[in-house]
């Protein structure tokens, strides 16, 4: 963020010269000759030349002098820059100006941290802990659209009549899609390319022609309302509700980062769906929606936010239809299934296309992906075609293209043909986003409930089943489990009765949590769980964990990377009911000396001990680490040459952790990398 540092009086130079250290992008400014900072010889003018030219302004000098000194050139929310006042003693850093479009709130927040300020920040909806409505978009990568109805304006008596009447206009679903979404269209899947034309590979594009206005005046708009930045009046409107507390309705049609933020942190004015059928809008003044889909005209207050998750395979005749009728069928959608434009994220065709002039112009409004004729025909489709086999070398364009684009994700869409039967289309929505069943693999740290990672605990707390290994996983993990949510430990389960009881929840739409001890894709057994989910086409994620060799290193107080001794760190186990493959037999990997993580292993630690032995010395370091960060951990040192009789006269079974080497309690070998002569990207 280009920012500009304003120091008026030489006293808070520190201040300035530490901002300046911590923030990339930015230039200190003074009314007196500095070394490292840009002399000016009057702020007004400054300012008056470079308002429009800085992302943000850090004034260091009083209130009074910031405001009088940017007040002629504020001009609108939606393009002031940032501006940021700090005293000149660096107790205080105030939000002047465009605290949530410009990210003055978070600036302000930045400095206070960077100063040990106090941050001064007085928007409505950062004090009272609710929603920014007007940045929500921004921070999940969401399209926003608003709008209210006739009968709302003339309730609140926010516009004139002559305002009224045209935002009373009934809203006309036949003329929004020019015919009638129930007529029934050709499925004649050979009208799709003309065998007698032929396709000019060499034709060229007269960029001259029919210029694609600029990105902002076309702007895909699906229903009565519009883009925030034309419709202020209405935007500051719906705010007002918001943070003023009146009731809300929450429509969540997918799932992604945002809307399990909004999940987590709803206020309690706010109440949530995910169908439409379930609300009954007169009980509500504003309706929030998440949604890729179309909302007709809601009778109240409401703001739309898209994510970008559908991705259009397109295919095109050998006399491809004109732009208009194109960029028609993409706003329009399929027939039925009421889709944004703005919901688009990337369309996909095949190479051969690529320089068709309808290609070349749609590649100015949206990210245009080709596939080759090999690659396309790799994809299972629902309707493949004869005929764009014998003409494009693959039984499917479109469909194949949008389950590509998507990478294999749902095909919400099957092939629909565009208005003059020139093209066809396909649409696909990534995998995750519906709002269907779906498993996070979640891994659950090496046994303390603090130690799993903040999103760990955030898929606990939503999970309405939480499947977890109880003979290694402490069952205090699952206690912030939501209300009627299912805990069931599968320490007594069979993988057959895993899947069931998974599966079962799954089908009903519902987000399953299986919780594995340390780091899932470490001894955690999921591989076969995976094989199952994907042959059942099951939506299914990982969110890692803390492993039990992290925390040994913790325990130890050791760092197991040691420079010039020991660079490099060993996760293996023994060979028990597991076999190890040859190459990886303990006393091949001990040649190097490395630093060891032994994992379940403990119950043939005289075998392991005979094998280390081969090639690490006898007096080498060792650490039997037992039950790491539970209640009851106990760790035993010793050396090598008592591995076996360690293990033993401790009683040590399950969950123990054995590390060998010398970085055990080293203090030796200390790293060059904060001397003062190694320099670097961050140390110059």
């Amino acid at each position: 963020m280009k920012t500009a540092i304003l120091l008026v009086t030489g006293n808070s130079l520190s201040l300035a010269e530490t901002l300046h250290q911590e923030m990339n992008d930015s230039e200190i400014f003074t009314l007196e000759h500095f070394p490292g900072c840009t002399y000016i010889s009057s702020l007004s003018d400054f300012i008056e030349e470079n308002f429009d030219e800085y992302d943000a302004f850090i004034f260091i000098c009083a209130m009074g002098i910031c405001v009088r000194t940017i007040a002629p050139h504020v001009k609108d929310k939606h393009t002031d820059p940032a501006v940021i006042c700090v005293d000149s003693m660096g107790r205080n850093a105030i939000s002047v100006l465009s605290g949530h479009i410009g990210q003055a709130n978070k600036i302000t927040q930045d400095v206070a941290h960077i100063l040990g300020a106090n941050p001064v920040i007085s928007t409505l909806s950062d004090n009272s802990g609710l929603w920014a409505l007007d940045t929500l978009g921004q921070e999940f990568g969401w399209e926003v659209l608003v709008g209210m109805s006739h009968a709302y304006y003339k309730n609140i008596e926010l516009l004139d009549d002559e305002e009224e009447s045209d935002e009373g206009e009934d809203y006309n679903e036949e003329e929004e899609y020019g015919e009638d979404e129930n007529e029934e269209y050709d499925e004649d899947e050979d009208e799709e390319y003309d065998e007698d034309e032929e396709y000019d590979e060499d034709e060229e594009y007269d960029e001259d022609e029919d210029e694609i206005e600029d990105d902002n005046s076309i702007i895909l708009q699906m229903r009565d309302g519009t883009n925030y930045n034309e419709r202020t009046k209405e935007f500051n409107v719906i705010i007002n509700l918001f943070v003023n507390k009146y009731r809300t309705a929450l429509l969540l049609e997918i799932r992604d980062e945002g809307t399990d933020y909004l999940e987590r942190t709803r206020p309690q004015h706010v109440d949530v769906y995910y169908h439409r059928s379930d609300m009954d809008l007169s009980q509500y003044k504003l309706l929030i929606i998440v949604s890729p889909f179309m909302f007709f005209d809601p009778a109240i207050a409401h703001i739309q936010y898209i994510p970008k998750i559908l991705h259009v395979g397109l295919g095109l005749a050998l006399d491809p239809p004109e732009f208009e009728e194109l960029f028609v069928n993409l706003v329009v959608g399929a027939p039925g299934k009421n889709i944004c434009g703005q919901a688009i994220k990337e369309v996909a065709t095949i190479d051969v296309k690529r320089n068709v002039e309808v290609i070349k112009k749609l590649q100015k409004l949206v990210d245009v992906r080709f596939y080759t004729a090999e690659e396309l025909s790799q994809v299972e489709v629902p309707n493949p075609s004869t005929t764009v086999q014998k003409y494009m070398g693959t039984p499917s364009v479109c469909e194949a293209a949008a389950i590509l684009s998507s990478h294999h994700g749902v095909l919400y869409a099957e092939k629909f043909k565009g208005i003059s039967k020139k093209s066809t289309f396909a649409i696909a929505i990534e995998n995750g986003y519906l709002r269907q069943g779906h498993i996070e693999i979640v891994g659950a740290g090496p046994g303390n409930p603090d130690l799993i990672s903040v999103r760990g605990r955030q898929m606990l707390e939503k999970a309405d089943l939480i499947l977890y290994a109880g003979s290694l996983v402490p069952r205090e993990l699952t206690f912030c489990a939501k209300p009627g949510a299912t805990v069931r430990n599968s320490a007594s389960m069979d993988l057959e009765e895993q899947f069931a009881l998974m599966k079962k929840f799954y089908d009903e739409d519902k987000f399953i949590v299986r919780l594995h001890t340390g780091d899932p894709c470490i001894y955690g057994a999921i591989q076969e769980q995976m094989n199952y989910f994907d042959q059942h086409h099951m939506s299914y994620h990982i969110t890692p964990g803390i492993s039990s060799f992290q925390a040994a290193a913790a325990a130890l107080k050791s760092q197991f990377t040691i420079p010039e001794k020991v660079q490099s760190i060993i996760l293996t186990r023994g060979e028990g009911r597991t076999p190890m493959p040859e190459r990886e037999q303990l006393h091949l990997l001990a040649r190097s000396q490395s630093t060891m993580c032994i994992f379940l292993s403990a119950g043939i630690a005289e075998q392991v001990q005979e094998e280390l032995l081969q090639e690490y010395p006898e007096t080498t370091p060792v650490a039997v680490c037992y039950h790491l960060t539970w209640k009851d951990e106990r760790i035993y040192r010793g050396e090598l040459k008592n591995l076996a009789k360690i293990v033993k006269e401790n009683n040590l079974t399950l969950t123990t952790m054995i590390v060998v080497g010398e970085a055990i309690d080293n203090r030796e070998g200390l790293s060059r990398l904060y001397a003062h002569e190694f320099k670097h990207l961050f140390r110059k």
